[in-house]
This record gives structure tokens, sequence and C-alpha cells, in this order.
């Protein structure tokens, strides 16, 4: 998944690919691979990024032109399957209806309500859009 900003937002800052690969403690191919969308960044590294960059992570995905950074956390798989469920129950919601359109099993989208496993970025970068929320919110980062 390509997130057209993650390089705006470099170049705004005047880094290169390989000093932006040192401060994620990742190597410069593994970054590149994540701007150019043939990778999909991590949620944790994605959130390293935002916290460095000072902006939220819904404005660094495109889900929102306000870059107003909350605040500085370390993401928790509870705290994010939490507020999943809460998503899920707000909109009258099965977990069936979340995990087919997001083409994954059962069993792996309840470990991610459960906080026994992260949910992958495009994951809840795609449930966000969809139902009109924000990936800081559910991560934790925004009340």
């Amino acid at each position: 998944m390509k997130f057209e900003r993650l390089k705006q937002i470099r170049e705004m800052q005047e880094l290169t690919q390989k000093e932006l690969a040192n401060i994620l403690n990742v190597e410069r191919s593994t970054y590149a691979g994540w701007e150019t969308g043939k990778d999909t960044i991590p949620l944790r590294r994605l959130n390293k990024l935002c916290d460095y960059y000072k902006v939220s992570i819904d404005y660094a995905t495109g889900l929102t032109n306000d870059s107003t950074c909350y605040k500085v956390i370390d993401i928790d798989a509870k705290t994010v399957g939490k507020n999943l469920k809460k998503l899920r129950k707000k909109h009258n919601l099965v977990q069936k209806d979340i995990f087919i359109p997001l083409n994954t099993t059962s069993s792996t989208y309840s470990a991610y309500e459960t906080g026994k496993v992260l949910i992958k970025t495009d994951f809840i970068y795609t449930i966000a859009k969809e139902y009109n929320s924000s990936i800081d919110q559910l991560v934790g980062k925004k009340i």
C-alpha cells in the first residue's frame, strides 16, 4: 500500500531515504519499499515515523489534511483491539462484516480484536477509511 505523503513529508524535512531509514533502524531498501508502496510499513514503524515528524498517522496516510500530532505513544495491540471492537459495535457489525472485505480469516481478525496480534497497517487503514474513522483514534493517540 502506497502512502503518497511519506515521500512528501520526508522531502519537506530535507531528509534522504538513508537518513530516515537510520532513524527507523531499518535498511534504506526497506524504507524505499514502504515509500514506493512495494511493501506496507508496519503500524509500529509508521507510528514512530509520525512521532518523529510530529504529524498524525491519519495525515501521513492521507486520511486527513490535518497534520495535528497527538500524544506520543507506543502502540499496544490490546488497546487497538479494544478500539476496533468498539468501532465494530458502534456500526452494529459482526466480525464477518469486517474480515471478509479485508480478505482475511475469522481467526486472524479475532486475534486483532482481542489484542493477541497487532493489526496490519493496510487493514487498519481500510477500516478507518470505510467507517470514516481515525487511525490515530483506533491506536489510542487521539481521544
